[in-house]
């Protein structure tokens, strides 16, 4: 159907991934030919800005939203530590111009305690660069400012709770949306036997998580029906 309208393959183009855990060994150059056609195997491709892994790892992603995050802090870099900038513009700029890059998608993200981390330290790295060292009358020197100075400095949430209410946001959206592929993927239970060893987190596991916090023992999906409870969850988690 595809060569009637003038389509045709591109071999260098296009890529195929195995996402198994019983297929997991990969060797460089992998191929598969189709009627006469050579795909490559890879371990990850880019799908609409989003980076997907054969294991489903998100270390990968977040690496990358990182080092986005990284160029635009660097290229900013000049404008940031001036001082004929005030410091709320300084957040300003942050707030609509680095964290946007570093958060793209980040609703779909089932987030680790280390990746939770390592965005907060990327954060703070931007924060102490917009608020400059301090004088130390202890030690009369200058110094970096603390964890704790740039919270009280900053006084909005972090990226971490960002991204939390961002999920949240989203869960409620797609829950409520019924009829809709994504509420059909959240309902199933896909039946079979788990690999020995602890369970994978799941962006599932992450919104339950975090509705416990505020409305413990129900369930998310009840909660999620209820529009403006729901935006009341978001907005506590958030401000946690």
């Amino acid at each position: 159907m595809a060569s009637k309208v003038g389509l045709e393959i591109n071999n260098e183009k296009t890529e195929y991934m195995i996402v198994s855990r019983q297929d997991r060994e990969y060797q460089q150059g992998q191929s598969m030919n189709v009627e006469g056609h050579v795909f490559k195997r890879v371990t990850h491709f880019k799908y609409l800005g989003h980076l997907i892994t054969q294991d489903n790892d998100l270390k990968m992603e977040v690496s990358a939203r990182i080092q986005k995050g990284n160029k635009s802090f660097f290229g900013l870099g000049k404008v940031l530590s001036s001082r004929t900038l005030s410091t709320n513009l300084k957040i300003q700029m942050y707030m609509t111009l680095i964290r946007p890059i570093v958060l793209y998608a980040a609703e779909t993200w089932p987030l680790r305690k280390a990746e939770e981390t390592r965005l907060k330290v990327f954060e703070r790295r931007i924060l102490r660069k917009i608020y400059g060292p301090c004088f130390d009358t202890n030690t009369s020197e200058w110094r970096k400012r603390h964890n704790k100075e740039l919270e009280e400095l900053f006084q909005r949430p972090n990226i971490a709770n960002e991204i939390k209410k961002r999920r949240l946001t989203w869960a409620g959206h797609a829950w409520r949306r019924v009829g809709s592929i994504v509420r059909t993927t959240i309902k199933e239970n896909p039946v079979g036997k788990r690999p020995l060893g602890r369970p994978r987190l799941r962006w599932e596991d992450c919104v339950k998580r975090d509705v416990e916090k505020i409305e413990p023992g129900i369930p998310w999906r009840v909660v999620a029906e209820n529009r403006d409870r729901w935006r009341e969850i978001c907005l506590a988690v958030w401000s946690q």
